[in-house]
C-alpha cells in the first residue's frame, strides 16, 4: 500500500462518514417533528403557520417557514415571513 493508496481510502471513509451522520440526523429530525404543514408553531419571538419545512444539521432540529401571525392568529398586515427552530418552542 502507498500513502496516495492511504490517503485516498481515508478520505473516503470520512465521506462515508459524514454522509451518514447527515443522514441518520436527518431521520432524527423527521422521526421527532410533531408539526406538519399548516399547523401553527410557537417559539419565544412569535407565532407562525407552517408552509414549508427543512432541518437544520447543526442544531439537530427542524426549521419552519411562514408567515408571522398576530395574537389573534391571523396573518400580520406585514407579511413579515421567517423561520423558527424547533429547539426554540414555547410550550402554553
Amino acid at each position: 500500500m502507498t500513502k496516495e493508496t492511504l490517503d485516498n481510502q481515508l478520505a473516503q471513509l470520512l465521506a462515508d462518514y459524514e454522509q451518514q451522520k447527515k443522514e441518520l440526523i436527518k431521520r432524527y429530525c423527521i422521526a421527532n417533528n410533531p408539526y406538519k404543514v399548516g399547523d401553527v408553531f410557537t417559539d419565544r419571538i412569535g407565532s407562525i403557520k407552517i408552509e414549508e419545512m427543512a432541518y437544520s444539521l447543526s442544531r439537530r432540529c427542524m426549521v419552519y417557514f411562514g408567515p408571522e401571525l398576530n395574537k389573534k392568529g391571523t396573518p400580520k398586515k406585514s407579511g413579515a415571513v421567517r423561520c423558527a427552530f424547533q429547539s426554540n418552542e414555547v410550550k402554553e
